[in-house]
Formats: structure tokens, sequence, C-alpha cells
């Protein structure tokens, strides 16, 4: 397959040829046109003048007025060596303007001599020629042998050749450079086709502003876009790959436990009081694995969960929600004080979940005998704010602290029971209802979480 760069030059050149063959031939067919017209008006100018008439209506045989015509219009009939004319009687030249020579017998002239009239020129013929029968055997003769049309014509289609050479010359070294700064885009949009296949989204640098600069500013916006897919997928293929690790790490250790100590029970004789210690540690671990594999459950469910709005008292919800964690503040010898109200339209169970899972995680954070305070807001928006007496978070633990399994005090939160799922899920849930879920700490004093509704939780009245 040829070349885009070949393809132009040859386009290139075939243009110039096609042109410059259109102009010779429109030059060539009009010099043509135009000696036969010079011939046609000539004889007009000569033939059908006032004073021929006279001479051929007064004509009694004697040739000689005619001849002093012919000669006193030798200027208008003779133009070049190629035009002359003849005095023929009887069909033999008398008189002609010039020696020598072979008369050739014309259709024109052979009609005229058996008392026909001469015909238009042919543009085909072999020559120009005119007769005119002027009485008593007497017959006037022009003939133009069109040397002098076909020299011309010769001088012309050098003059083309020496042109169409110069035009090639032109339209090649045109067609070249033309060729060179197309292609030059054209290459850089295929490198970066090809990087594009082997996963390099690198922009193409283009400065044109034709088609082809269009073109590269589509393909790097799609390059743009693909890499932010691909970004995006690798991101979530990680964040897959995390998740299963966390899942797998997460259940190995209750797994290890139960196998562990079931194992000891089955090989080795103990007393009731340590194998009920036993049998409470694998009670235990098998209510953890069962407690994440429910949250786990329902963090697959809240994609696909609907949201049903409904109107409902934030200060009702909480007090709900405080009242069933009762027995885990009371074993801590915490208070949790609720303070304001806010209507909202909004999920009931979404919410629901986002607050047990911030007021669950101040009972089992918060220092013994201390307060957990709720505060419901609604202005300037509808909020609420569940804060702690706690060891609070650091910096470093704050960009994570909403992600899956994450937990700033492992240890602790094996102890108490935690699985590091419960702020993912009051994450997600929040999305869903169009809220946003942010947290304040100061390490070793409180930790603040701050549900902020951004529609306004469509408010409908005031507490």
């Amino acid at each position: 397959m040829k070349k885009i760069s070949t393809k132009l030059n040859l386009a290139m050149l075939l243009v110039t040829f096609s042109v410059l063959a259109f102009v010779g031939a429109v030059l060539i067919f009009n010099i043509v046109l135009g000696y036969y017209r010079d011939f046609e008006n000539a004889m007009t100018l000569v033939f059908q003048s006032e004073r021929f008439y006279n001479i051929c209506r007064d004509f009694d045989g004697d040739i000689e007025p005619v001849i002093n015509y012919l000669d006193a219009s030798e200027s208008v009939l003779c133009q070049s060596s190629e035009k002359n004319y003849y005095i023929l009687k009887d069909g033999n030249i008398i008189k002609s303007s010039h020696t020598g020579g072979i008369l050739k017998m014309t259709d024109n002239l052979k009609q005229v001599l058996q008392g026909g009239y001469s015909s238009d020129r042919d543009i085909t013929s072999d020559a120009l020629d005119f007769a005119f029968n002027i009485g008593r055997g007497y017959t006037v003769y022009v003939a133009d042998t069109r040397r002098e049309l076909f020299s011309q014509i010769r001088d012309i289609a050098i003059l083309f050749a020496q042109a169409l050479m110069i035009g090639f010359a032109l339209a090649a070294a045109l067609g070249f450079i033309i060729s060179k700064r197309l292609t030059a885009s054209i290459k850089k949009l295929e490198k970066g086709a090809l990087d594009m296949s082997h996963g390099n989204f690198s922009k193409i640098e283009i400065k044109s502003r034709d088609e082809i600069g269009s073109l590269c500013k589509v393909f790097n916006e799609m390059g743009e876009q693909i890499q932010n897919d691909f970004d995006e997928f690798e991101k979530a293929e990680a964040a897959q790959r995390e998740f299963v690790a966390n899942v797998s790490h997460e259940l190995k250790t209750p797994l290890t436990v139960i196998k562990s100590y079931s194992q000891t029970l089955r090989k080795v004789e103990t007393d009731a009081q340590t194998r009920n210690r036993f049998l409470t540690t694998i009670d235990n671990e098998t209510d953890r694995m069962t407690q994440i594999v429910s949250q786990l459950l329902y963090l697959s469910k809240l994609e696909q969960q609907p949201v049903v709005n409904e109107s409902l008292s934030l200060f009702e919800l909480c007090s709900q929600i405080a009242g069933s964690l009762r027995i885990e503040s009371d074993k801590k010898g915490l208070f949790v004080y609720i303070t304001g109200d806010c209507i909202v339209y909004s999920d009931r169970e979404l919410i629901k979940t986002i607050i047990y899972n911030l007021l669950s995680n101040a009972i089992k954070y918060s220092h013994p005998g201390g307060d957990i305070n709720i505060t419901v807001k609604d202005k300037p928006y509808a909020a609420v704010c569940v804060k702690d007496n706690g060891c609070g978070i650091s910096p470093e633990d704050m960009e994570h602290i909403f992600e899956r399994f994450y937990r700033v005090d492992k240890a602790r939160g094996r102890n108490t029971g935690g699985t590091g799922l419960g702020l993912a899920i009051a994450k997600q849930s929040a999305a869903m209802i169009n809220a946003t879920l942010t947290v304040k700490s100061k390490q070793g004093e409180f930790s603040e979480f701050t549900l902020k509704f951004n529609d306004g939780g469509n408010n409908t009245a005031d507490g």
C-alpha cells in the first residue's frame, strides 16, 4: 500500500498535468478557431465588397479589372506565404500570387468548376480554400495550406511541454513540502495510537488548527478518558484485592482461635472451668465471624437497597437508638445527652444505621464515666453530631477512618468486638441519602462525627 505522501505527490502531479493539459487544449482550440475565423473574415471582406460586386456585374470577359482588384487586395488575401490566390480560365491557371507548385483539386474548387458554389470551410479538411465563379469560364480561387497554423500549434506544444516540466517540478516540490507537514501530523497521530495500544496515554502535541489538529484534540481527550477509566479500574481492582485480603485476615483470626481451642478440648483433659472458658472463647469468636459476615452482606445489599423517604424526627430517632444501646453505655457508666430536634424527609433505616454505628463507636472508645453528646441541628442545615470524650484519632489515621476493616487500635477493636466495618457502612449509607459524614478529633480528648444533610434533608419543620 502506498504512503499518503506518495499519494499526495501523485495527486499534485495529476492535478498539474490536468490543468496544464486543459489550458493547452483550450489555447490550441482558440488558435485554430481564430485562424479559421480570420480566413472567413478575409474572404468576406474581399469577395463581398461593393467594388467586387460591381466588377462581377460589369464583367465582359476582360480579366484585367479582376486582376487589378485582387492585386490591390493581396495584403488581405495573402497575409502569409501559405495563403495564395489563383485565377483560372476553364480550369487552367492564368494568374497566381506565387509561382511554382501544384494546385490541389479540392472539393470546393471542383464544385465551382462544375457550376456549383463554394461550401463552408471544414475544420477537419486538409486546407482552407474559397472558390468563386465570375462567369465566362473564369474562376477565382483562394487556398491556405495551414502550414502557418501547424507551425503555431507546434510552437504552443513546445511551450506546453516546457510549462509541463516546470509545473511538474513545482508540483513535486510543493507536494513534498505539503505532504511532509501533513504526514508529520499523521505520524504523530499514528504514534499516539500505537502508544495507546501499549498502555501509554501521553498527549499528542499538535499545533495545527486544521482537521488533523481537531482529530488529535479529540484523540487526546479520548486518551485522557481512557486513562482515567483505567486508573479507576486499577483502583477498583486494588480495593477489591485489599478487601479480599482484609476479609481473609479478619476471618482467619477467629477460625484459628476456634480450631486451636477445639483441638485442645478434644486432645487434652481439662477441668470444667477451663472447658467453659474455652467454649466461651469459641462462642465469642463464632459471634464475631457471624457479625463480620452479616455486615459484609449488609454492605453488598446497600448498593441495591432502594431509598424510601418519610418524614421523621431526628430527636426521636436518636432517643430510640440510645435506648437500644443503653445496656452497653450503662456498663461503662456513660451518660448520653441528646439536644435539639429537626424534622427531615429521608430514609429512616439508613439514618438509623448511620447514627447507630456512630453511637456504638462512641460507647466503645469513650472513657468510663464520661459523657456522649448527640446534638441535632436545624440551622443553617439539618445535621446530627455525635461527640465522645474518648481517646481521639491521630492525624495519620483520619484519612483512613472510613475505609473497610480499618481500626485505629486493632488490638482494642478485637477485644471490644469491632469489625472495622461500621464507619464504612455509615459512610456509604450517608452517600445514599445525599448526606455527608465528616469527623473532627483531638487525640487524647475527643472525637466528633457530623452527619450533614446536603439538601437540608428536605427539612419540613423545626423542633
